[in-house]
């Protein structure tokens, strides 16, 4: 009975979670414009709605786009377009700053996405079809950081903000002799993170310049990697967690454990994590029940496994390429 009931309040979660996530993904998002006057609160919802739509298109074509390649940059564009919106809907007075992406850059980036896709039903494979299509997403790809832009350009008036109370702020330190201290790197231990002050450690990274990132030995500061990697050089957030991915984790999380806690006895939560030997493995010996233990085990661990711990065990690796690994 106890198994029964662990069942079905599994299988609860699954559908409820996969629902929420389908809601979250598909609802239409709800402006707060009535203390604005109508001409003007139609005029901002109309834009918004045109950007959304735009959106949702190239979301939906990204999925049926067969190149690799291109569905990774769209995926990249979706990801800043994706912020942006959110920060129009709950700031609706700055959708008219964002005009040129809604009309020009995402306009066209849902007309080349268009283009691309019947190129591709054509099934032509010319030298002047290569050549287009080539073209094509090397435009798409430069608009990574127009996208940037027109998002930096709508928080202007925050950036300036925030910019001109830190000004502010750091003359009444100065005036009070109070000075801002920098971070002392020191030896790197013998687990490779660079030895910095206790009281430090709670401080901001400052006086590193981009140039000197590659004199850095590979280790940690105050919880930033450095690594060192063909000939290239790049500083990645230690701790970072995709916030707006979580409903898609948490999908990813309750179909692991669906998998274990049901079909764990032959594997299927091994070989849906890309594990074939281990897999395998459990497949050979399930006539002994015991992988159907482990598994039952493994699921209701994976289901009481906090999110972000889970993302780091099982799927940081394949978000970041597996080989990148040493």
């Amino acid at each position: 009975m106890d198994y029964f009931l662990v069942m079905l309040a599994t299988v609860a979660v699954i559908f409820g979670g996969k629902a929420a996530w389908d809601w979250k993904k598909n609802r239409t998002p709800q402006l707060d414009l009535e203390e604005l006057e109508e001409d003007r609160a139609e005029y901002l919802q109309e834009n918004f709605d045109k950007a959304m739509e735009d959106f949702k298109y190239i979301e939906e074509a990204r999925k049926k786009i067969s190149d690799r390649e291109l569905s990774a940059q769209l995926n990249r564009m979706q990801k800043v377009a994706r912020r942006l919106l959110a920060n129009l809907e709950k700031n609706p007075e700055r959708i008219p700053l964002a005009y040129k992406f809604i009309d020009y850059y995402q306009d066209r980036a849902v007309k080349i996405v268009k283009q691309y896709q019947e190129l591709e039903e054509t099934e032509l494979s010319t030298d002047r079809v290569k050549d287009l299509k080539s073209r094509m997403k090397q435009t798409l790809s430069a608009l990574d950081d127009a996208y940037a832009d027109q998002f930096e350009h709508v928080l202007n008036d925050q950036i300036i903000s925030a910019d001109a109370e830190l000004t502010v702020m750091q003359q009444q330190l100065d005036a009070e002799g109070i000075k801002s201290r920098t971070v002392d790197v020191g030896e790197v231990d013998e687990y490779g993170n660079v030895r910095i002050d206790r009281d430090l450690l709670n401080q901001p990274l400052g006086g590193i310049e981009s140039n000197e990132i590659k004199n850095l030995p590979v280790g940690s500061i105050n919880g930033t990697k450095v690594r060192h990697r063909r000939r290239t050089y790049e500083i990645e957030d230690a701790q970072s967690f995709p916030e707006h991915e979580r409903p898609e984790i948490i999908q990813q999380k309750l179909i692991q454990s669906a998998l274990a806690i049901f079909l764990g006895g032959i594997g299927a939560h091994k070989f849906y994590q890309g594990k074939t030997f281990q897999g395998v493995m459990y497949l050979i010996f399930c006539w002994t029940f015991l992988p159907g233990f482990v598994g039952f085990i493994e699921g209701v661990r994976y289901l009481f496994m906090p999110v972000e711990d889970f993302y780091d065990q099982y799927l940081k690796d394949d978000k970041n390429n597996r080989p990148r690994r040493r």
